[in-house]
């Protein structure tokens, strides 16, 4: 038995390793086509919100909803791809001068202090740039603008092919009971996806325009911009939040001379992300995201890790569709419970 269950071990560990492997060394394949899944989960999940319009149920409404949510997605994106290659020319000169001014900010406040600070920031800033985590940033959207057109056939072919999905399935399992179970894992893994980017969609616009009702306010240059990043960012738990606030007060310490200005900035742009993570997000999503926040956290290292920004972006819907298949499934109802948040697991959507 001893082993038994160590050669289940090292298979495990060896095939895990193997996947991890692939998965790294085919980023640049795979994720287009993950970034073409999620489009295509929220383009069908706006035409389930259109075809709720009082003047859209009915087969003209089934018939329109697709396309009408494909071109306002593909309007969208390349209207975000022509805005960020704007602000990229007009921000460059700034995002040039944030070292030079954190520098310079740490020796005043060690003049102040009368305790010397350089030494302490000195290896920090070694391999800690903020101009380089901005540039970044702006990069990895950048990337994926570039490859808008790769994305968009990914998409259309989705499209043209979710028609058959339910033929293809009834082919797949001729038998009924095993059909149906299928079915159901597929339609929770689908409910709980479009759901999910639902309400972040909703709770990532308001972000974005809060944020950037502060910037404008404060006469913060880029305002559109960085309302724009914080939109985006809130797709990445936790450390999004935290890079849309501190992308915008690094941007205000090189703007303004007077330091209370940026922190005026800094403590606006962190009330509006606690007040909206913590209370209102909470609040729509309820116990539907039951994940456990440490493997929230632990999925966002590991595909950052193989793909990036874009893994981050990622990160939640993959974990959302592992819970789901482990927990259709007696013998990995355990892995589920333990990827869950409070050990309560919904087999075949009954929740």
């Amino acid at each position: 038995m001893y082993n038994t269950n160590f050669a289940a071990a090292f298979y495990f560990f060896a095939f895990l390793s193997l996947v991890v492997f692939a998965f790294s060394s085919l980023s640049s394949i795979l994720t287009p086509i993950a970034i073409a899944i999620l489009i295509w989960f929220l383009i069908n999940a706006l035409a389930n919100q259109i075809k709720r319009l009082p003047f859209m149920n009915s087969n003209f409404g089934e018939f329109i909803s697709i396309p009408l949510s494909l071109i306002i997605i593909v309007v969208s994106m390349l209207q975000i791809g022509s805005f960020i290659a704007s602000s990229m020319v007009e921000l460059s000169s700034t995002i040039a001068q944030l070292d030079d001014k954190f520098y310079s900010l740490i020796d005043k406040l060690s003049v102040m202090t009368g305790y010397d600070f350089s030494d302490k920031f000195e290896k920090l800033f070694e391999q800690f740039s903020i101009a380089s985590l901005i540039n970044k940033v702006i990069a990895a959207f950048s990337s994926i603008v570039s490859n808008i057109m790769q994305i968009l056939l990914y998409v259309l072919f989705l499209l043209l092919d979710q028609r058959f999905f339910n033929a293809k399935i009834n082919a797949l399992f001729p038998n009924y009971e095993n059909r149906a179970k299928a079915k159901d894992v597929l339609h929770s893994v689908s409910k709980s996806i479009r759901m999910y980017i639902s309400i972040t969609t909703i709770i990532s616009l308001c972000t974005g325009f809060l944020t950037y009702l502060v910037c404008d306010s404060l006469s913060l240059q880029g305002a559109v911009l960085w309302g724009f990043l914080a939109f985006i960012l809130n797709f990445i738990p936790t450390i999004g939040s935290i890079i849309a606030v501190i992308i915008p007060t690094a941007f205000a310490l090189v703007q303004f001379p007077e330091l209370s200005d940026a922190l005026i900035v800094l403590i606006l742009l962190a009330l509006i992300q606690f007040i909206i993570g913590n209370i209102i997000y909470p609040r729509l999503m309820g116990n539907k995201l039951n994940i456990s926040q440490f493997v929230v956290i632990l999925s966002l290292v590991i595909w950052g890790a193989m793909w990036g920004t874009v893994g981050m972006f990622l990160s939640v819907p993959l974990m959302m569709i592992l819970l789901i298949i482990l927990s259709q499934f007696e013998n990995t109802k355990g892995m589920a419970i333990l990827i869950s948040g409070d050990g309560k697991i919904y087999s075949n959507n009954k929740d």
